[in-house]
Protein backbone atom coordinates (compact mmCIF):
# COMPACT_ATOMS: atom_id res chain seq x y z
CA UNK A 1 0.00 0.00 0.00
CA UNK A 2 1.14 3.69 -0.80
CA UNK A 3 2.12 5.79 2.27
CA UNK A 4 2.87 9.44 2.55
CA UNK A 5 6.72 8.18 4.57
CA UNK A 6 7.35 5.79 1.88
CA UNK A 7 7.41 8.56 -1.24
CA UNK A 8 8.01 11.74 0.75
CA UNK A 9 8.65 13.66 -2.46
CA UNK A 10 5.46 12.83 -4.10
CA UNK A 11 4.36 15.52 -1.37
CA UNK A 12 6.47 18.06 -2.69
CA UNK A 13 5.53 17.40 -6.24
CA UNK A 14 2.33 17.46 -5.59
CA UNK A 15 2.22 21.06 -4.20
CA UNK A 16 4.36 21.82 -6.83
CA UNK A 17 2.01 20.97 -10.06
CA UNK A 18 -0.87 22.85 -7.56
CA UNK A 19 1.19 25.83 -8.10
CA UNK A 20 1.84 25.80 -11.34
CA UNK A 21 -1.69 24.47 -12.32
CA UNK A 22 -2.95 27.58 -10.01
CA UNK A 23 -1.13 30.06 -12.52
CA UNK A 24 -2.40 28.37 -15.85
CA UNK A 25 -5.77 28.43 -14.89
CA UNK A 26 -5.99 31.06 -12.59
CA UNK A 27 -2.95 33.66 -11.82
CA UNK A 28 -1.90 34.45 -15.53
CA UNK A 29 -3.86 37.94 -15.89
CA UNK A 30 -2.02 39.01 -12.43
CA UNK A 31 0.27 41.93 -13.35
CA UNK A 32 2.65 41.48 -10.28
CA UNK A 33 5.34 39.65 -9.41
CA UNK A 34 5.02 36.42 -7.62
CA UNK A 35 8.54 35.75 -6.87
CA UNK A 36 8.37 38.06 -3.18
CA UNK A 37 5.20 36.24 -1.99
CA UNK A 38 7.30 33.09 -3.01
CA UNK A 39 10.46 34.03 -0.65
CA UNK A 40 8.42 35.26 1.86
CA UNK A 41 7.13 31.54 2.36
CA UNK A 42 10.04 29.99 2.09
CA UNK A 43 11.54 31.85 4.71
CA UNK A 44 8.54 31.69 7.59
CA UNK A 45 9.21 27.80 6.73
CA UNK A 46 12.58 28.10 7.90
CA UNK A 47 11.76 29.94 10.73
CA UNK A 48 8.47 28.07 11.65
CA UNK A 49 11.04 24.65 11.14
CA UNK A 50 13.98 26.06 13.50
CA UNK A 51 11.38 26.53 15.85
CA UNK A 52 9.47 23.35 15.77
CA UNK A 53 13.25 21.80 16.39
CA UNK A 54 12.97 23.75 19.78
CA UNK A 55 9.36 23.13 20.61
CA UNK A 56 8.89 19.67 18.83
CA UNK A 57 5.22 18.92 19.44
CA UNK A 58 3.14 17.15 16.74
CA UNK A 59 0.90 20.03 16.84
CA UNK A 60 4.01 22.52 15.21
CA UNK A 61 5.33 19.52 13.18
CA UNK A 62 2.09 19.35 10.92
CA UNK A 63 2.08 22.91 10.53
CA UNK A 64 5.18 23.11 9.30
CA UNK A 65 4.65 20.59 6.62
CA UNK A 66 1.81 22.94 5.82
CA UNK A 67 3.51 26.27 5.65
CA UNK A 68 6.28 24.11 3.36
CA UNK A 69 4.02 22.86 0.93
CA UNK A 70 2.20 25.97 0.88
CA UNK A 71 5.79 27.59 -0.21
CA UNK A 72 6.41 24.76 -2.37
CA UNK A 73 3.26 25.70 -4.29
CA UNK A 74 4.35 29.37 -4.30
CA UNK A 75 7.15 28.33 -5.70
CA UNK A 76 5.36 26.54 -8.52
CA UNK A 77 3.52 29.73 -8.99
CA UNK A 78 6.32 31.75 -9.41
CA UNK A 79 8.22 29.64 -11.73
CA UNK A 80 5.53 29.31 -14.19
CA UNK A 81 5.17 33.33 -14.19
CA UNK A 82 8.52 33.83 -14.49
CA UNK A 83 9.33 31.46 -17.93
CA UNK A 84 6.42 33.00 -19.57
CA UNK A 85 7.38 34.87 -22.11
CA UNK A 86 4.51 36.98 -22.86
CA UNK A 87 5.50 38.77 -19.63
CA UNK A 88 8.58 40.16 -20.33
CA UNK A 89 8.94 43.85 -21.69
CA UNK A 90 10.59 43.16 -25.07
CA UNK A 91 8.08 40.34 -25.96
CA UNK A 92 7.22 40.84 -29.70
CA UNK A 93 3.95 40.63 -28.65
CA UNK A 94 3.96 44.34 -28.01
CA UNK A 95 4.93 45.50 -31.46
CA UNK A 96 3.81 42.46 -33.55
CA UNK A 97 1.13 44.93 -35.76
CA UNK A 98 4.35 47.66 -36.95
CA UNK A 99 6.66 44.96 -37.51
CA UNK A 100 8.46 45.41 -40.75
CA UNK A 101 11.30 42.78 -40.49
CA UNK A 102 12.55 40.32 -37.75
CA UNK A 103 15.88 38.48 -37.22
CA UNK A 104 15.31 35.29 -35.79
CA UNK A 105 16.60 31.53 -35.47
CA UNK A 106 15.25 28.86 -36.33
CA UNK A 107 14.60 26.44 -33.21
CA UNK A 108 13.69 22.92 -34.14
CA UNK A 109 13.62 20.53 -36.79
CA UNK A 110 11.28 21.22 -39.12
CA UNK A 111 8.08 19.22 -39.15
CA UNK A 112 7.34 17.89 -43.19
CA UNK A 113 3.61 18.14 -44.37
CA UNK A 114 2.11 17.46 -47.70
CA UNK A 115 2.97 20.92 -49.32
CA UNK A 116 4.76 23.37 -46.51
CA UNK A 117 7.61 22.72 -43.67
CA UNK A 118 5.99 24.01 -40.10
CA UNK A 119 9.31 24.72 -37.40
CA UNK A 120 9.77 27.42 -34.85
CA UNK A 121 11.52 30.79 -35.12
CA UNK A 122 12.52 32.49 -32.15
CA UNK A 123 13.01 36.21 -32.19
CA UNK A 124 16.37 38.39 -31.41
CA UNK A 125 15.79 41.24 -32.74
CA UNK A 126 12.56 43.58 -35.29
CA UNK A 127 12.93 46.50 -36.91
CA UNK A 128 9.63 49.13 -36.29
CA UNK A 129 9.78 52.42 -37.94
CA UNK A 130 12.79 52.19 -39.69
CA UNK A 131 14.78 51.21 -36.42
CA UNK A 132 16.16 47.75 -34.71
CA UNK A 133 15.31 46.90 -31.48
CA UNK A 134 16.39 44.04 -29.88
CA UNK A 135 13.15 41.61 -28.82
CA UNK A 136 11.82 38.21 -27.59
CA UNK A 137 9.58 35.56 -28.40
CA UNK A 138 8.46 32.86 -30.11
CA UNK A 139 6.91 32.68 -34.30
CA UNK A 140 5.11 29.00 -35.90
CA UNK A 141 6.21 29.29 -39.40
CA UNK A 142 5.04 27.43 -42.20
CA UNK A 143 7.17 27.57 -45.50
CA UNK A 144 5.77 26.29 -49.00
CA UNK A 145 7.52 22.77 -50.16
CA UNK A 146 7.47 24.07 -53.67
CA UNK A 147 7.06 27.30 -55.47
CA UNK A 148 6.81 28.46 -58.88
CA UNK A 149 10.97 28.66 -58.80
CA UNK A 150 11.39 25.19 -57.96
CA UNK A 151 11.85 23.16 -54.69
CA UNK A 152 12.52 24.72 -51.49
CA UNK A 153 15.24 23.53 -49.24
CA UNK A 154 14.10 22.72 -46.08
CA UNK A 155 14.39 24.84 -42.71
CA UNK A 156 17.52 23.51 -40.64
CA UNK A 157 18.11 23.86 -36.85
CA UNK A 158 20.36 27.16 -35.96
CA UNK A 159 19.55 29.07 -39.44
CA UNK A 160 19.35 32.77 -38.43
CA UNK A 161 16.55 34.21 -40.96
CA UNK A 162 15.67 37.80 -41.92
CA UNK A 163 12.14 37.34 -42.52
CA UNK A 164 9.78 40.43 -44.21
CA UNK A 165 6.53 40.99 -42.41
CA UNK A 166 4.41 41.08 -39.11
CA UNK A 167 3.72 37.96 -37.62
CA UNK A 168 -0.31 37.63 -36.56
CA UNK A 169 -1.70 35.81 -33.32
CA UNK A 170 -2.17 32.48 -33.39
CA UNK A 171 -6.03 30.99 -34.36
CA UNK A 172 -8.02 29.23 -32.36
CA UNK A 173 -10.01 26.67 -33.68
CA UNK A 174 -12.64 26.93 -36.36
CA UNK A 175 -15.13 24.13 -34.73
CA UNK A 176 -15.76 23.77 -30.88
CA UNK A 177 -14.32 20.55 -29.53
CA UNK A 178 -11.43 20.67 -31.99
CA UNK A 179 -7.67 20.69 -31.22
CA UNK A 180 -6.70 23.94 -29.61
CA UNK A 181 -3.39 24.15 -32.04
CA UNK A 182 -3.60 27.46 -30.39
CA UNK A 183 -3.23 27.00 -26.55
CA UNK A 184 -0.59 24.00 -27.86
CA UNK A 185 1.61 26.53 -28.82
CA UNK A 186 1.04 28.91 -26.00
CA UNK A 187 2.32 26.13 -23.93
CA UNK A 188 5.74 26.39 -25.98
CA UNK A 189 5.88 29.74 -26.02
CA UNK A 190 5.06 30.49 -28.71
CA UNK A 191 2.13 33.25 -29.93
CA UNK A 192 2.05 34.30 -33.42
CA UNK A 193 2.23 32.48 -36.54
CA UNK A 194 3.11 33.57 -40.03
CA UNK A 195 3.26 32.03 -43.85
CA UNK A 196 6.27 32.77 -45.49
CA UNK A 197 7.35 32.17 -49.15
CA UNK A 198 11.10 31.83 -50.00
CA UNK A 199 11.06 35.26 -51.44
CA UNK A 200 10.09 36.81 -47.99
CA UNK A 201 12.72 35.06 -46.18
CA UNK A 202 16.77 35.35 -46.35
CA UNK A 203 19.44 33.13 -44.46
CA UNK A 204 21.95 35.38 -42.88
CA UNK A 205 24.30 32.54 -41.37
CA UNK A 206 24.54 29.86 -38.49
CA UNK A 207 24.45 30.09 -35.23
CA UNK A 208 22.27 27.59 -33.26
CA UNK A 209 20.77 28.72 -30.08
CA UNK A 210 22.16 25.46 -28.32
CA UNK A 211 25.33 23.69 -29.89
CA UNK A 212 24.36 20.59 -28.30
CA UNK A 213 20.94 20.31 -29.44
CA UNK A 214 22.66 21.00 -33.04
CA UNK A 215 25.46 18.40 -33.17
CA UNK A 216 23.00 16.17 -31.67
CA UNK A 217 20.18 16.75 -34.33
CA UNK A 218 22.73 16.61 -37.35
CA UNK A 219 24.06 12.99 -35.29
CA UNK A 220 20.67 12.15 -35.77
CA UNK A 221 20.45 12.68 -39.42
CA UNK A 222 23.26 10.53 -40.36
CA UNK A 223 22.11 7.80 -38.29
CA UNK A 224 18.42 8.48 -40.16
CA UNK A 225 20.69 8.20 -43.54
CA UNK A 226 22.55 4.77 -42.45
CA UNK A 227 18.55 3.65 -41.93
CA UNK A 228 17.15 4.90 -44.89
CA UNK A 229 19.93 3.12 -47.19
CA UNK A 230 19.90 -0.63 -45.26
CA UNK A 231 16.18 -0.10 -45.09
CA UNK A 232 14.93 0.03 -49.00
CA UNK A 233 11.27 -0.57 -48.32
CA UNK A 234 9.67 2.62 -48.02
CA UNK A 235 6.99 1.90 -45.72
CA UNK A 236 9.60 -0.06 -43.31
CA UNK A 237 12.08 2.55 -43.25
CA UNK A 238 9.43 5.14 -42.09
CA UNK A 239 8.07 2.69 -39.22
CA UNK A 240 11.94 1.94 -38.21
CA UNK A 241 12.93 5.19 -38.28
CA UNK A 242 10.62 6.21 -35.88
CA UNK A 243 11.06 3.54 -33.60
CA UNK A 244 14.53 4.02 -33.31
CA UNK A 245 14.84 7.82 -33.58
CA UNK A 246 11.79 8.92 -33.29
CA UNK A 247 11.18 10.61 -36.91
CA UNK A 248 8.01 10.19 -37.99
CA UNK A 249 7.69 12.75 -41.01
CA UNK A 250 7.96 9.90 -43.40
CA UNK A 251 4.93 7.37 -42.30
CA UNK A 252 1.91 8.14 -44.15
CA UNK A 253 -1.58 8.59 -42.41
CA UNK A 254 -3.23 5.02 -43.10
CA UNK A 255 -0.66 3.67 -41.04
CA UNK A 256 -1.40 6.49 -38.41
CA UNK A 257 -4.72 6.06 -37.84
CA UNK A 258 -4.26 2.07 -37.72
CA UNK A 259 -1.97 2.46 -34.92
CA UNK A 260 -4.18 4.90 -33.33
CA UNK A 261 -6.97 2.50 -33.77
CA UNK A 262 -5.44 -0.42 -32.03
CA UNK A 263 -3.64 1.66 -29.31
CA UNK A 264 -0.34 1.40 -30.45
CA UNK A 265 0.67 4.60 -31.44
CA UNK A 266 3.13 5.05 -28.32
CA UNK A 267 5.65 2.16 -29.88
CA UNK A 268 6.18 4.93 -33.02
CA UNK A 269 7.22 7.46 -30.42
CA UNK A 270 10.56 7.17 -29.28
CA UNK A 271 10.16 7.61 -24.98
CA UNK A 272 10.16 5.52 -21.85
CA UNK A 273 10.26 2.37 -23.75
CA UNK A 274 13.42 2.36 -26.20
CA UNK A 275 15.58 4.30 -23.16
CA UNK A 276 13.72 1.32 -20.81
CA UNK A 277 14.90 -1.47 -23.02
CA UNK A 278 18.60 -0.64 -24.07
CA UNK A 279 19.06 -0.26 -19.97
CA UNK A 280 17.78 -3.48 -19.77
CA UNK A 281 19.62 -4.81 -22.11
CA UNK A 282 22.73 -3.59 -20.29
CA UNK A 283 21.82 -5.10 -17.31
CA UNK A 284 21.38 -8.88 -18.50
CA UNK A 285 25.00 -8.50 -20.12
CA UNK A 286 26.55 -7.11 -16.78
CA UNK A 287 24.93 -9.58 -14.92
CA UNK A 288 26.50 -12.40 -17.07
CA UNK A 289 30.17 -10.74 -17.55
CA UNK A 290 32.37 -11.92 -14.23
CA UNK A 291 33.69 -8.97 -12.84
CA UNK A 292 35.66 -9.26 -9.94
CA UNK A 293 35.53 -6.37 -6.59
CA UNK A 294 33.16 -5.64 -4.23
CA UNK A 295 29.37 -5.85 -4.86
CA UNK A 296 29.15 -1.76 -4.81
CA UNK A 297 32.19 -1.43 -7.17
CA UNK A 298 29.96 -3.44 -9.47
CA UNK A 299 27.08 -1.55 -8.94
CA UNK A 300 28.68 1.56 -9.62
CA UNK A 301 30.25 0.19 -12.62
CA UNK A 302 26.55 -0.61 -13.70
CA UNK A 303 25.45 2.92 -12.83
CA UNK A 304 28.56 4.58 -14.75
CA UNK A 305 27.57 2.40 -18.07
CA UNK A 306 24.10 2.77 -17.81
CA UNK A 307 23.94 6.93 -17.53
CA UNK A 308 26.61 6.84 -20.35
CA UNK A 309 23.80 4.80 -22.34
CA UNK A 310 20.95 6.22 -22.05
CA UNK A 311 22.56 9.61 -22.35
CA UNK A 312 24.43 9.04 -25.09
CA UNK A 313 20.93 7.42 -26.99
CA UNK A 314 19.23 10.43 -25.82
CA UNK A 315 21.82 12.72 -27.96
CA UNK A 316 22.21 10.64 -31.11
CA UNK A 317 18.23 10.91 -31.45
CA UNK A 318 18.36 14.73 -31.25
CA UNK A 319 17.58 15.26 -27.62
CA UNK A 320 13.74 15.25 -28.33
CA UNK A 321 11.66 15.84 -25.60
CA UNK A 322 10.22 12.84 -24.72
CA UNK A 323 13.29 11.30 -24.49
CA UNK A 324 15.14 13.73 -22.48
CA UNK A 325 11.89 12.97 -19.85
CA UNK A 326 12.11 9.26 -20.00
CA UNK A 327 15.95 9.54 -19.82
CA UNK A 328 15.91 11.95 -16.53
CA UNK A 329 13.23 9.41 -15.12
CA UNK A 330 15.72 6.85 -15.72
CA UNK A 331 18.89 8.33 -14.35
CA UNK A 332 17.01 8.83 -11.05
CA UNK A 333 15.89 5.50 -10.78
CA UNK A 334 19.85 4.56 -11.76
CA UNK A 335 21.51 6.93 -9.39
CA UNK A 336 18.53 5.26 -6.60
CA UNK A 337 20.05 1.89 -7.18
CA UNK A 338 23.48 2.55 -6.93
CA UNK A 339 23.69 4.04 -3.50
CA UNK A 340 20.68 1.12 -2.90
CA UNK A 341 17.74 3.88 -2.63
CA UNK A 342 15.01 1.06 -3.94
CA UNK A 343 12.29 2.58 -0.80
CA UNK A 344 9.82 3.53 -3.42
CA UNK A 345 9.46 4.19 -7.08
CA UNK A 346 7.30 6.28 -6.55
CA UNK A 347 9.52 9.05 -4.89
CA UNK A 348 11.69 8.38 -7.53
CA UNK A 349 9.07 9.64 -10.23
CA UNK A 350 8.04 12.44 -7.90
CA UNK A 351 11.76 13.66 -8.18
CA UNK A 352 11.63 13.16 -11.89
CA UNK A 353 8.43 15.10 -12.06
CA UNK A 354 9.57 17.93 -9.95
CA UNK A 355 13.19 18.03 -11.96
CA UNK A 356 11.34 18.21 -15.27
CA UNK A 357 8.55 20.73 -13.58
CA UNK A 358 11.36 23.20 -12.41
CA UNK A 359 12.83 23.33 -15.48
CA UNK A 360 9.81 23.87 -17.67
CA UNK A 361 6.49 24.10 -15.73
CA UNK A 362 4.41 24.59 -18.99
CA UNK A 363 5.45 20.53 -19.40
CA UNK A 364 2.27 20.19 -17.76
CA UNK A 365 0.50 20.70 -20.30
CA UNK A 366 2.34 18.39 -22.48
CA UNK A 367 -0.06 15.72 -23.20
CA UNK A 368 2.93 13.18 -23.44
CA UNK A 369 4.62 14.49 -20.32
CA UNK A 370 1.19 13.62 -18.79
CA UNK A 371 0.71 9.88 -20.56
CA UNK A 372 4.24 9.37 -19.43
CA UNK A 373 4.13 9.25 -15.81
CA UNK A 374 0.43 8.47 -15.23
CA UNK A 375 1.10 5.03 -17.39
CA UNK A 376 4.41 4.30 -15.74
CA UNK A 377 2.60 5.16 -12.30
CA UNK A 378 -0.06 3.06 -12.97
CA UNK A 379 2.43 0.31 -13.57
CA UNK A 380 4.34 0.43 -10.83
CA UNK A 381 1.34 0.20 -8.63
CA UNK A 382 -0.93 -1.88 -10.36
CA UNK A 383 0.31 -4.35 -12.69
CA UNK A 384 1.69 -6.00 -9.44
CA UNK A 385 -1.75 -6.11 -8.00
CA UNK A 386 -3.35 -7.86 -11.20
CA UNK A 387 -0.60 -10.33 -11.93
CA UNK A 388 -1.47 -11.90 -8.37
CA UNK A 389 -4.97 -12.32 -9.68
CA UNK A 390 -3.56 -15.79 -11.38
CA UNK A 391 -1.01 -17.78 -10.66
CA UNK A 392 -0.58 -18.62 -14.67
CA UNK A 393 3.18 -20.26 -14.22
CA UNK A 394 1.68 -22.85 -11.53
CA UNK A 395 -1.77 -23.36 -13.36
CA UNK A 396 0.30 -24.56 -16.20
CA UNK A 397 2.90 -26.60 -14.36
CA UNK A 398 0.47 -28.54 -11.92
CA UNK A 399 -0.86 -29.92 -15.33
CA UNK A 400 2.69 -31.80 -15.82
CA UNK A 401 2.95 -35.37 -14.42
CA UNK A 402 5.77 -37.66 -13.08
CA UNK A 403 5.44 -40.31 -15.74
CA UNK A 404 5.45 -37.48 -18.52
CA UNK A 405 8.40 -38.00 -21.02
CA UNK A 406 11.25 -35.51 -20.48
CA UNK A 407 10.34 -34.02 -23.98
CA UNK A 408 6.80 -33.43 -22.13
CA UNK A 409 8.37 -32.13 -19.34
CA UNK A 410 10.71 -29.25 -20.83
CA UNK A 411 7.19 -28.33 -23.20
CA UNK A 412 5.18 -27.56 -19.84
CA UNK A 413 8.39 -25.59 -18.34
CA UNK A 414 8.14 -23.73 -21.82
CA UNK A 415 4.56 -23.45 -22.25
CA UNK A 416 4.45 -21.92 -18.70
CA UNK A 417 7.19 -19.17 -18.98
CA UNK A 418 5.52 -18.13 -22.48
CA UNK A 419 1.94 -17.52 -20.40
CA UNK A 420 3.42 -16.16 -17.09
CA UNK A 421 4.99 -13.82 -19.99
CA UNK A 422 1.94 -13.15 -21.72
CA UNK A 423 0.18 -12.59 -18.78
CA UNK A 424 2.77 -9.94 -17.69
CA UNK A 425 2.57 -8.16 -20.24
CA UNK A 426 -1.31 -8.30 -20.76
CA UNK A 427 -1.44 -7.27 -17.07
CA UNK A 428 1.17 -4.13 -18.01
CA UNK A 429 -1.13 -3.07 -20.59
CA UNK A 430 -4.36 -3.28 -18.93
CA UNK A 431 -2.46 -1.37 -16.21
CA UNK A 432 -1.15 1.27 -18.32
CA UNK A 433 -4.66 1.56 -19.83
CA UNK A 434 -6.67 2.38 -16.93
CA UNK A 435 -4.61 5.14 -15.99
CA UNK A 436 -4.34 6.81 -19.82
CA UNK A 437 -8.21 6.10 -20.62
CA UNK A 438 -9.24 9.41 -19.13
CA UNK A 439 -6.93 11.24 -21.05
CA UNK A 440 -6.99 9.14 -24.33
CA UNK A 441 -10.40 10.17 -24.55
CA UNK A 442 -10.28 13.66 -23.50
CA UNK A 443 -7.38 14.66 -26.17
CA UNK A 444 -8.15 12.13 -28.99
CA UNK A 445 -12.02 11.64 -28.37
CA UNK A 446 -11.28 7.52 -28.90
CA UNK A 447 -10.45 4.71 -27.01
CA UNK A 448 -9.57 1.17 -28.40
CA UNK A 449 -10.73 -1.92 -27.09
CA UNK A 450 -8.64 -3.96 -28.88
CA UNK A 451 -5.11 -2.85 -27.02
CA UNK A 452 -4.76 -5.97 -25.58
CA UNK A 453 -4.68 -7.74 -28.73
CA UNK A 454 -2.68 -5.78 -30.32
CA UNK A 455 -0.11 -4.63 -28.07
CA UNK A 456 0.61 -8.40 -26.42
CA UNK A 457 2.31 -9.14 -30.51
CA UNK A 458 3.22 -5.79 -31.08
CA UNK A 459 5.52 -4.88 -28.38
CA UNK A 460 7.83 -7.69 -28.17
CA UNK A 461 8.56 -7.88 -31.88
CA UNK A 462 8.85 -4.00 -31.62
CA UNK A 463 10.99 -4.56 -28.76
CA UNK A 464 12.92 -6.99 -30.55
CA UNK A 465 12.95 -4.78 -33.88
CA UNK A 466 14.69 -1.64 -30.99
CA UNK A 467 17.13 -4.08 -30.23
CA UNK A 468 18.15 -4.93 -33.76
CA UNK A 469 17.59 -1.59 -34.68
CA UNK A 470 20.83 -0.19 -32.49
CA UNK A 471 22.91 -3.17 -33.37
CA UNK A 472 22.52 -2.12 -37.51
CA UNK A 473 23.94 1.40 -36.30
CA UNK A 474 26.48 -0.51 -34.09
CA UNK A 475 27.77 -2.45 -36.81
CA UNK A 476 27.47 0.43 -39.31
CA UNK A 477 29.46 2.25 -37.38
CA UNK A 478 32.26 -0.20 -36.48
CA UNK A 479 33.01 -1.42 -40.27
CA UNK A 480 32.42 2.10 -42.02
CA UNK A 481 35.82 2.41 -42.07
CA UNK A 482 37.20 -0.97 -42.53
CA UNK A 483 34.58 -0.72 -45.83
CA UNK A 484 36.52 1.77 -47.72
CA UNK A 485 39.47 -1.32 -48.26
CA UNK A 486 37.65 -3.79 -47.62
CA UNK A 487 33.83 -3.30 -49.36
CA UNK A 488 32.87 -7.19 -48.55
CA UNK A 489 32.41 -5.94 -45.12
CA UNK A 490 28.99 -4.59 -46.42
CA UNK A 491 27.57 -7.48 -45.87
CA UNK A 492 27.14 -7.64 -42.60
CA UNK A 493 25.43 -4.41 -41.78
CA UNK A 494 23.01 -5.18 -44.87
CA UNK A 495 22.36 -8.88 -43.06
CA UNK A 496 20.77 -6.95 -40.18
CA UNK A 497 19.61 -4.64 -42.19
CA UNK A 498 17.31 -7.02 -43.79
CA UNK A 499 16.23 -8.84 -40.25
CA UNK A 500 14.95 -5.46 -39.73
CA UNK A 501 13.55 -4.61 -42.10
CA UNK A 502 11.72 -8.52 -42.10
CA UNK A 503 10.63 -7.32 -38.21
CA UNK A 504 8.99 -4.02 -39.02
CA UNK A 505 7.35 -5.37 -41.84
CA UNK A 506 5.84 -8.20 -39.39
CA UNK A 507 4.98 -5.60 -36.83
CA UNK A 508 3.23 -3.72 -39.10
CA UNK A 509 1.31 -6.61 -41.19
CA UNK A 510 -0.15 -7.50 -37.59
CA UNK A 511 -1.40 -4.05 -36.65
CA UNK A 512 -2.99 -3.74 -39.95
CA UNK A 513 -4.68 -7.53 -39.66
CA UNK A 514 -5.51 -6.56 -36.25
CA UNK A 515 -7.42 -3.39 -37.94
CA UNK A 516 -9.01 -5.44 -40.20
CA UNK A 517 -10.07 -7.99 -37.56
CA UNK A 518 -11.69 -5.43 -35.60
CA UNK A 519 -12.26 -2.94 -37.56
CA UNK A 520 -14.82 -1.18 -35.04
CA UNK A 521 -13.32 -1.99 -32.02
CA UNK A 522 -13.57 1.91 -30.72
CA UNK A 523 -15.08 3.93 -28.20
CA UNK A 524 -15.43 7.30 -29.16
CA UNK A 525 -17.02 10.86 -27.64
CA UNK A 526 -19.93 11.31 -29.66
CA UNK A 527 -20.50 14.99 -30.57
CA UNK A 528 -24.04 16.83 -30.61
CA UNK A 529 -25.43 18.83 -33.23
CA UNK A 530 -24.18 21.73 -31.34
CA UNK A 531 -20.71 21.07 -31.35
CA UNK A 532 -20.46 20.49 -28.08
CA UNK A 533 -19.16 17.00 -26.48
CA UNK A 534 -21.80 14.78 -25.10
CA UNK A 535 -19.28 12.70 -23.21
CA UNK A 536 -21.48 9.68 -23.53
CA UNK A 537 -19.58 6.45 -25.01
CA UNK A 538 -20.76 5.27 -28.27
CA UNK A 539 -19.70 2.83 -30.72
CA UNK A 540 -17.90 4.11 -33.94
CA UNK A 541 -19.64 4.52 -37.18
CA UNK A 542 -17.20 1.56 -38.66
CA UNK A 543 -18.63 -0.67 -35.75
CA UNK A 544 -22.41 -0.48 -36.71
CA UNK A 545 -21.42 -0.67 -40.56
CA UNK A 546 -19.48 -3.75 -39.82
CA UNK A 547 -20.66 -5.78 -37.17
CA UNK A 548 -24.50 -4.75 -36.78
CA UNK A 549 -25.70 -6.20 -40.57
CA UNK A 550 -24.28 -9.43 -38.83
CA UNK A 551 -26.24 -9.52 -35.57
CA UNK A 552 -29.63 -7.87 -36.85
CA UNK A 553 -30.33 -8.17 -40.07
CA UNK A 554 -33.18 -6.19 -40.03
CA UNK A 555 -31.36 -2.89 -39.71
CA UNK A 556 -28.57 -3.18 -42.18
CA UNK A 557 -29.80 -0.35 -44.29
CA UNK A 558 -30.73 1.88 -41.22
Amino acid sequence: MLTWSSAPFLRVALAYIGGVAGYLYLGQQWAGSAAPWAAGLVLLYLLSWLWSQRHPTPAATDAVGLVGLLAVAALGFARSQAVTESRRPDHLGHLAPRIEFYRATVDEAPVVRANTFATTLRVQAVRVAGRWQQASGGIRVSVPRHETAGSVPAPRYGQVWLVQGAPELSKGPANLGEFDYRRYLQYQQVYHAQFVHQGQYKVLGYAPLSWPVAISQRTAAVLDDVLRRYVPSVREYALGTALVLGFKDDIDQETKQAYANTGTTHIMAVSGLQVGLLFAALQWLLARVPLGGPVGGRRLLTAGLGLVLIWSYAFLTGLSASVLRATVMFTLVILGQAWERQSSLFNTLSAAAFCLLLYNPYLLCDVGFQLSFLAVLSIVYLQPRIVRWLDVHNAVLDRRRSWHAPVVQKSYEATSWLADAGWQLTALSVAAQVATFPLGLYYFHQFPFNFLLSNLIAVPISSLAVYVGVVLLLVKGLVVLPAQWLPWLDWLPRAVGWVFEQLIWLFNEYIFLIGRLLPGAVVGACTSARGKHCWCFCLSARFARSWLPAVWPGRAGA
